[in-house]
């Protein structure tokens, strides 16, 4: 009997961590642990997601640069890049003049979106990914709160990671609050189809929650069969121009909280490249050899 138990036990244990594993990609396991699972995934990431990243520029790319049109050299936070899907799609936009901060939990993901910038920097020289190759910074964090002061940019795009938090309004409250008045959020409403269920919101409820933390005209439309596409611009009003356009005069210090940032050469045999240093408190953060800022 004993062992009809322990095995009954074994299958639940082995239903529950496969379903939180590969359905809800660990995000109940901790941002360490997560962090982890998406090191291991990242080298084949990209082929799950073919099917909706052959859209990208039709999808992501060309509504938001259009809605865009009269902010001169936008600045866009892409949260939870991932492999890069976004900042690569605006970067082979040919009027995209902007600058973007990609911040993802996982350095194994960061890494491919490294190497797909890098791809892009490879092609032809006329190419507009190779001439602004370098508009994007890269960025891992493990945690909410994000390391930006309040209404650093003028685009906050969060794709497909909504569902992943316990609760949608943590993330939504930081990525408004990063977001300047009368900017952009660019998001996802996971569909009834993702088989998410106990995080599936229909229209109307999403639209509630959305305006709940202060935005507005909100547009829904579909994208994929597991994702609908989500505009929606942020209440008030504020200059499109930001002065701010690198990464070290917008990230916050972890320990003392300033944005006072110096760069580095790392010391002679280290892998990191150089390392950005704290005018204020003297906290250093490793930059690696192909430019991923570790906060």
């Amino acid at each position: 009997m004993n062992w009809i138990i322990g095995i009954t036990i074994g299958v639940i244990v082995g239903y529950l961590l496969d379903r939180e594993i590969y359905f809800y990609e660990g995000a109940h396991l901790g941002p360490r642990a997560q962090a982890w699972l998406y090191d291991r995934w990242s080298r084949k990431y990209d082929a799950g997601k073919r099917e909706s990243q052959l859209r990208d520029d039709e999808m992501l790319a060309r509504p938001l640069l259009d809605t865009l049109k009269d902010t001169p050299e936008p600045f866009i936070l892409d949260f939870a890049t991932g492999t890069g899907r976004l900042s690569f799609a605006l970067l082979n936009q040919a009027d995209f003049t902007g600058r973007i901060i990609a911040l993802d939990l996982s350095q194994g993901m960061l890494e491919q979106a490294s190497e797909k910038l890098s791809r892009a920097e490879r092609r032809d020289d006329d190419s507009p990914s190779r001439r602004r190759s370098a508009s994007v910074e890269l960025i891992r964090h493990l945690a909410l709160p994000l390391p930006f002061p309040d209404s650093t940019f003028n685009v906050v795009c969060a794709l497909e990671v909504l569902e992943l938090f316990p609760s949608m309004d943590e993330p939504l409250k930081e990525l408004t609050r990063v977001l300047r008045p009368g900017g952009i959020l660019l998001t996802t409403r996971g569909t009834e189809e993702s088989g998410r269920r106990a995080k599936v919101k229909s229209k109307p409820v999403f639209t509630s929650l959305l305006e709940a933390n202060g935005l507005r005209e909100i547009q829904i439309t579909p994208w994929w069969k597991l994702f609908d596409r989500v505009l929606a611009r942020k209440n008030g009003e504020s200059s499109p121009v930001v002065g701010a356009k690198n990464l070290s005069e917008v990230l916050r210090c972890g320990v003392c909280g300033q944005v006072e940032w110096g760069r580095a050469r790392a010391e002679p045999g280290r892998s990191e490249a150089s390392a950005l240093t704290c005018r204020s408190c003297g906290k250093s953060l490793s930059v690696t050899t192909t430019g991923i800022v570790l906060n």
